[in-house]
């Protein structure tokens, strides 16, 4: 597990069927996480960790991991979860995971338990200090303009396929500093990443497979060097 004190906070944004679960996906076989809670509305990430429906079987999984053990599981909403589960097990889990130190978190849609004016305060203080609990953030959302806006402006890693409406391009372009016609533009399987460390932007393609090829360019989409880079692959 990455004990490194250095913030991961991954923003990962794009409309359905644009490829950002099958990056999400990539970059998980190549962490290889002992240690993850994942948020699963639509129960897809069956091959990273165990289902639980109870969120009280959830916690003492998690708790039961202590410090140093390993646990790798996921809460599958019910179909008739209302807005109020939704917050409720959200904020559960950013206890858990902040609590536990030393793992990843992955809320799949964000829109699902934040609003732009409205997040739970630990959900707060893990996008703001969780590196100090060596707690890896990726957050996934289709509409980056109704999530919390303190999680785009911490990320510190910016992935984001094709946005259809020009309020969700708006949001991540301007956190990117590239112009939105650059997301708008984007065809599926597409996408554009910034880091912030430094401040690099580079655009690359995904396969069905998983297979990553990305190179950088400059704020207009011009190329600046012709070198590809690899999926970035860390132990969390």
């Amino acid at each position: 597990m990455a004990t490194d004190n250095k913030a991961r906070i991954w923003a990962v944004m794009g409309q359905s069927g644009t490829g950002k679960g099958l990056w999400v996906k990539r970059q998980l076989k190549l962490l290889k996480p002992r240690r993850i809670l994942i948020l699963d509305p639509q129960d897809e990430y069956g091959d990273f960790a165990s289902p639980f429906a109870s969120a009280g079987d959830l916690a003492r999984m998690v708790t039961k991991a202590g410090p140093a053990g390993d646990f790798r599981v996921r809460y599958v909403f019910p179909k008739s979860a209302t807005q109020d589960h939704f917050r409720q097990v959200f904020d559960l889990s950013c206890q858990l995971a902040y609590l536990a130190r030393n793992c990843v978190f992955l809320p799949e849609e964000l829109s699902n338990f934040t609003t732009p004016s409205w997040a739970p305060p630990l959900w707060k203080r893990m996008c703001n200090s969780g590196r100090h609990e060596g707690v890896h953030v990726i957050g996934v959302s289709q509409y980056p303009a109704q999530i919390d806006k303190a999680f785009l402006s911490n990320a510190t890693l910016i992935h984001v396929g094709f946005l259809g409406e020009e309020a969700h391009r708006k949001a991540v372009a301007s956190r990117m500093d590239v112009h939105p016609d650059l997301i708008r533009d984007l065809p599926d399987l597409n996408f554009l990443e910034w880091e912030r460390e430094t401040r690099q932007i580079s655009r690359g393609t995904i396969t069905w497979t998983g297979r990553i090829k990305s190179a950088p360019i400059d704020r207009t989409g011009a190329p600046v060097a012709l070198q590809p880079r690899k999926g970035r692959g860390r132990a969390a």
